[in-house]
């Protein structure tokens, strides 16, 4: 890391930078935040709660323990590559909303997959496009997009607001899970996904990455 980045912060704009309370009030009060933080408490609850249940889902599945540790594995494997890989492309495109939409909408036979197929090579599939679209794509450019349309704001409370509503919902979504059964909370969270790719079309485009300089 350098001491000295070539583009460091611009010490006027940070002094814009509002309080932790008056920034929380701030995004509360926008639009796109508070439809970004309904598709977290869905999306990211569902990570959070199928990456914890992944054992019982493949035991159903018939699958050995060595293969559910793949299965599962796979899953965070394939996120790490999106988020380095999916990031990069959103910033050359300098296009946030596009890439969410992409997270969202694919994200969504992997679910599919997850629920309806057996064997060890189709659910190492639905597991990796879990991964690499909802993990990938939707968590670090849904924090980038979050920070750009709530700016003055702190990105802290952004951020942390957004991991916030994904591990309450996480923590009910396993719960559910171990209460009315793998297989059908599955299917649930196939409609979530689906109301995830309605929100992603509702917000607007950043207009920070669109003015950013080249």
């Amino acid at each position: 890391m350098r001491e000295k980045p070539p583009q460091p912060p611009d010490s006027k704009k940070s002094e814009e930078r509002i309080l932790a309370i008056e920034g929380l009030k701030h995004i509360l009060k926008n639009r796109d935040m508070r439809l970004v933080l309904l598709m977290f408490f869905f999306g990211l609850g569902i990570f959070n709660a199928i990456s914890t249940c992944i054992d019982q889902i493949c035991e159903i599945k018939e699958l050995t323990m060595d293969q559910t540790g793949l299965v599962g594995g796979i899953m965070l494997i394939a996120g790490i590559i999106g988020a380095v890989v999916l990031p990069m492309l959103s910033d050359k495109f300098r296009k946030r909303k596009m890439f969410i939409i992409i997270g969202m909408l694919f994200m969504t036979p992997g679910l599919i997959g997850l629920a309806f197929l057996n064997g060890y090579i189709p659910l190492l599939i639905s597991s990796f496009v879990v991964g690499f679209f909802l993990l990938g794509a939707g968590a670090p450019i849904g924090f980038q997009y979050c920070a750009e349309v709530t700016y003055p704001a702190p990105e802290s409370t952004s951020q942390g607001l957004l991991l916030f509503v994904g591990q309450i919902s996480g923590i009910l979504f396993i719960v559910g899970m171990n209460s009315f059964g793998m297989i059908f909370s599955l299917m649930i969270f196939i409609i979530f996904a689906l109301i995830n790719i309605v929100l992603s079309l509702l917000i607007k485009e950043s207009k920070m990455i669109q003015t950013a300089n080249n």
